[in-house]
This record gives structure tokens, sequence and C-alpha cells, in this order.
């Protein structure tokens, strides 16, 4: 089923994307955002009283302005503004997820995101972006995270694609494989 407050925050996001393109402004905006998105899920009175159904519209908007006038953009604040009237508070972070989405996209980047256990050298991290720009011909953007429980090998998710060369993965496929074995000598 589609989740109706997907196309909500896309519109939002859209309508700040097209500012931040018109007004030149799209560092700033996409750094305010993040501000904005850090608080929101780092501060839990922030986020109450942001997401709060019984606080007026006006007065939160007040108090926020109040707060935030000299922190953020006119059209991140202009964002706040128009949410808060709606009542569509609860979308800042799906809001921000799509903006970054359309940022990545306007400015040709690619998000990489990769598992290992130990980590990666500089040498390897460039055979992955060269692999991956090669392929997307886009600017590959490098997240790695180390997990010791894959034991061993790399797994690689650039956007849908997944690459799974972990050990534990492969251990996992001989282990079924060694189980379906001894089923038919059974």
């Amino acid at each position: 089923m589609i989740n109706p407050s997907d196309r909500t925050a896309r519109v939002y996001a859209e309508a700040l994307i097209a500012i931040a393109r018109e007004q030149e402004l799209m560092p700033e905006i996409y750094a305010d955002l993040m501000a904005l998105l850090e608080l929101y899920e780092g501060d839990r009175q922030f986020r109450a009283f942001f997401t709060s159904p019984r606080i007026d519209p006006a007065e939160k908007f007040r108090v926020l302005k109040l707060a935030l006038d000299d922190k953020l953009s006119k059209p991140v604040l202009g964002l706040l503004k128009v949410m808060i009237d709606k009542g569509r508070e609860l979308l800042l972070d799906n809001v921000a997820d799509q903006f970054i989405r359309y940022k990545d996209e306007a400015e040709g980047n690619v998000h990489v995101h990769v598992r290992t256990a130990r980590g990666l050298d500089e040498d390897q991290k460039d055979e992955i972006r060269r692999v991956v720009e090669a392929r997307t011909h886009q600017t590959a953007v490098f997240h790695e995270k180390v997990e010791p429980d894959l034991i061993g090998g790399t797994i690689v998710r650039v956007g849908d694609f997944v690459v799974d060369g972990s050990l534990k993965r492969k251990l996992r496929a001989l282990r079924k494989n060694l189980v379906a074995k001894q089923q038919i000598f059974e």
C-alpha cells in the first residue's frame, strides 16, 4: 500500500529544492535542514513540543521562530510554518530524506554504503569508488561501517543493489547446502 505521507513529503522537499536552486541557497538550506533534523531526532523535548497536536499552531510557530530565527534560513523557517499550519510536523524526517535524495540527484551523487569486518584501506575504497562511478556515472559518496560480526568480507549497497561478499553469508550458504545434502542421504 502507498504511504500518502511519502507523497506529501516529496511535495514539500520539491518546493524546498526549487527555492534552493532559484535563490542559489542549496548549501545553506541543506545545512539548516540537517541541523533541524538532528534536533528533531536527538532532542526528545524539542520533538515532543514540535509534534504536539495540543499546542496551538500559531503559538508553536511563534516559539520556534523566536528560538530559531537567527539560526535557520527563511526557506527552512517557511517550511516549518507550512508544516505546522497543516499539522504535518511528523513528516519532518521524511521531508529531509526526500530533500537529500533530490539534492543528490541534482548534484550527481550516489551513496555507497560499505560494511566490513575490519575496515578498508584507501586503495580498496578507491577501487570501490571507481567501479561504482564507472557504472553509475555519478560521484560516489562513501559511507563505511565496521561490523566485526561479519567475520570477513565486504557488503556493498548502492541504492537497492547489494553485493554481499561477507564470509558470514558464505558460511550460511554452505551450511544450508550441507543440510540440504544431508537430507537427501537420509
